[in-house]
């Protein structure tokens, strides 16, 4: 059962949940997510070359639209420039194709080339604004794959909708189509006990972040996902960085039911390189703090946060600080209240990340001097240069040890602490709740702009 019918079948137009879920048994991409990062779908295989600005997928042999018809890198390369173009207004194609040569100017005006090329019916190439190394997991979402009217390129096609519901069949087409459970699926909406996700075994090969249920059944499933404790460091009392730091060490100290956290969640690949705990100084008192806690009833983790802050606030008390949470009833109002910049009278603010993909980056993405999510408001050129090169570094272990030398300017300079590694539960409305363990980020499918 889903809570609400899908708002669209088109993969390019998907931004809701369900319509995002649907999206991915109907349709198939280059690659699709596993437990890692990505797997082959309708790529077989891809490689990079020109330190890393050119990549070409290479189709596998035979694979067909669910009426017959060979899917062709002719077809990727059409429905991209369509996902593109300014009468779709993609939000997706907003956040994810940018990156591609040419992309930002033909959706601002539907003229020039993109670096977008069909060599063959197999061979797709794409080139780069600049390096990326994530494509190959970028290029799993839904707005990338191929289109065509009533054909079906997924694990599942679509045998009838009505207002009451969708029928999928298994489509025999599918390369895979083997390994697709079950046969028919049909799906009507219900309000109790399910989140906007296929049911338990409903999902294609491949693809298992979407199982939420487990969440609530069973042990909590790892995220990509960290909440932070954001840090407003201009016109507060937190632009001084040791009071920063001296406000997070106090909260490592506190039992806040989360255990040992660090920045980067332990699933990210790589996270045990990244994280760095080198010793930073921390002053042994500070003038006192009486500060604005601002927070969204909406999530989950941060109420359970703010819980245990009220069972702390006398030890908070005899180091010389005082919390006032502020509560707020949607992420939307939270994020209107901590901006950037955040409301007067704001000095803290409870926000988590869900990563979209499967690298520190996109966390440490949030607080370069121009990022539109960077909460504190704190800019550090010398940060942003580092950002620079590690988005090019295409090695992933040379790439993790830069990112580690961003997380240790991260410990010193304090803009946000980590507190928490939530199950990836955010209410969007009633009885739509965001993913458990998903690489795509509450603000995309909350309709919120990212970076």
């Amino acid at each position: 059962m889903l809570p609400l019918l899908p708002q669209t079948l088109d993969p390019a137009l998907a931004a809701d949940l369900p319509s995002v879920n649907i999206a991915h048994e109907l349709y198939a991409g280059l690659t699709r997510f596993s437990g890692t990062g990505v797997v082959p779908d309708l790529a077989d295989s891809w490689g990079v070359s020109q330190n890393g600005l050119v990549w070409t997928f290479h189709l596998r042999k035979g694979i067909r639209w669910s009426d017959g018809r060979p899917i062709t890198a002719h077809d990727f390369r059409d429905s991209w420039r369509r996902a593109l173009s300014p009468a779709l207004h993609s939000g997706y194609a907003r956040a994810e194709m940018q990156n591609i040569r040419g992309a930002r100017r033909y959706r601002a005006t539907g003229r020039g080339g993109i670096g977008v090329q069909a060599l063959d019916d197999r061979t797709l190439r794409v080139t780069l604004q600049h390096p990326v190394p994530w494509l190959d997991q970028q290029v799993a979402y839904p707005v990338f794959f191929p289109v065509r009217r009533s054909a079906f390129s997924g694990p599942f096609r679509l045998e009838s909708r009505s207002p009451a519901g969708l029928t999928l069949a298994r489509n025999d087409s599918y390369w895979n189509a083997a390994a697709v459970n079950p046969r028919r699926v049909v799906l009507g909406t219900s309000m109790r006990g399910v989140d906007a996700v296929l049911p338990r075994g409903v999902a294609a090969p491949g693809f298992p972040w979407v199982q939420t249920t487990a969440a609530r059944t069973g042990p909590a499933l790892d995220t990509l996902s960290v909440e932070l404790l954001w840090f407003v460091t201009r016109g507060t009392q937190l632009a001084d960085a040791g009071k920063r730091r001296y406000l997070a060490w106090l909260m490592t100290d506190l039992d806040l039911g989360s255990g040992l956290v660090s920045l980067i969640p332990k699933s990210i690949p790589g996270a045990s390189i990244v994280n760095s705990h080198r010793q930073v100084d921390i002053p042994t008192t500070t003038q006192p703090l009486r500060l604005t806690l601002a927070y969204t009833t909406e999530d989950a983790q941060a109420v359970r946060i703010v819980a245990a802050l009220r069972r702390a606030r006398a030890q908070l008390e005899r180091f010389n600080i005082e919390l006032s949470p502020k509560a707020v009833p949607t992420l939307r109002g939270l994020v209107a209240l901590a901006g950037p910049p955040a409301r007067p009278g704001i000095d803290l603010v409870l926000l988590g990340w869900s990563s979209e993909f499967f690298d520190a980056y996109n966390i440490l993405d949030l607080f370069p001097c121009a990022s539109a999510l960077n909460v504190a408001r704190w800019c550090d050129r010398s940060y942003d240069r580092l950002m620079h090169r590690a988005v090019r570094t295409l090695d992933d272990r040379k790439r993790w040890l830069i990112e580690r030398r961003l997380v240790e300017k991260l410990h010193e300079e304090v803009p946000a602490t980590p507190l928490a590694w939530p199950v990836d539960h955010f209410s969007l409305r009633r009885g739509v709740h965001g993913f458990s363990w998903s690489p795509i980020g509450i603000y995309e499918l909350s309709g919120l702009t990212r970076s």
